[in-house]
């Protein structure tokens, strides 16, 4: 018995006509016929009634087609399962970052998904949000960490940590003295913001206008460090997540303030439909969530 032969008695079940059944799967008629033939010497049985007009299947041709069709099926998990074997160990996975990614102990995180699947080939792209989000659309990447941005409705995400804005200024600024200040505070003060394709602009302005005021921007950068010396040259402020504040040894005297209300940032993992997400991915999703927690 071969599967060649298992998958013509089940084309042959399906349309109860030789010829058809020999069109679907792609070879001859004579060829199907001896091969349904062969099998049915070698099990002693007909499985198939054949007339001049019609096909029927026996008595003993559907209790072997129940049989056949689970086999199938069993063939194809295997398949299947070997598949996702072969893309654990030998995959790619492309994903996207962030600058400011090193700050919430993704790095470790993808340094542990390699040591678990150490032949797995990953990439990362770093750049801002917008062209991440762009990326992820045309496929280009697997998934991106980002700050989360409803407006884009094809991508599903995986939340990773919330981190509350903060407002950085020089020592000698007025607001230095200050535990917390509001947005509005702010509405005549000069900014050194992260690029407009960043996330992080993107929600600064939107909570600016929000409050009712465009802000003043004197630069936009993508360097914190080049943020931060510009504050400390009190050529302006900034505003950034904590997190990203707190770890930079800048060693250059600055104060940092809190937002109230808070302005928090939702650093995720975006992904497109699950559903169709590759093995390995979906793998590396198992372990974002359990970072997560």
């Amino acid at each position: 018995m071969e599967m060649h032969q298992l998958e013509y008695v089940l084309a042959v079940a399906e349309y109860h006509n030789f010829t058809r059944a020999a069109e679907e799967i792609k070879t001859s008629q004579s060829s199907l016929s001896q091969q349904i033939s062969k099998l049915e010497n070698e099990l002693g049985i007909n499985l198939f009634l054949r007339t001049t007009r019609s096909v029927k299947i026996t008595p003993a041709g559907k209790e072997f087609i129940k049989h056949a069709k689970r086999i199938m099926l069993e063939v194809v998990e295997a398949r299947r399962c070997i598949h996702e074997y072969v893309s654990y160990e030998k995959g790619e996975l492309t994903l996207g970052v962030i600058p400011i990614v090193g700050h919430y102990r993704i790095p470790k995180m993808l340094s542990s998904f390699k040591k678990k699947f150490p032949r797995v080939t990953l990439k990362l792209i770093e750049s801002q949000c917008s062209e991440l989000f762009d990326m992820l659309h045309f496929s280009k990447i697997d998934g991106a960490f980002v700050f989360r941005d409803n407006s884009y409705t094809y991508v599903q995400y995986h939340h990773l940590v919330k981190d509350p804005m903060v407002v950085v200024t020089s020592k000698t600024h007025p607001l230095s003295i200050r535990n917390s200040v509001s947005l509005k505070e702010l509405k005549n003060e000069t900014f050194i913001v992260p690029p407009p394709s960043s996330g992080l602009h993107h929600d600064f302005i939107r909570a600016c206008q929000h409050d009712g005021f465009e802000p003043d921007i004197l630069l936009t950068c993508s360097s914190v460090k080049t943020m931060l010396c510009f504050v400390h040259e009190e050529l302006g402020i900034t505003v950034l997540p904590s997190s990203v504040v707190a770890a930079m040894d800048w060693g250059l005297g600055l104060s940092t303030v809190l937002l109230i209300p808070a302005i928090d940032e939702d650093i995720s993992l975006a992904t497109k439909n699950i559903a169709d997400s590759s093995p390995i991915l979906k793998e590396f999703l198992k372990l974002t969530a359990q970072w997560a927690k």
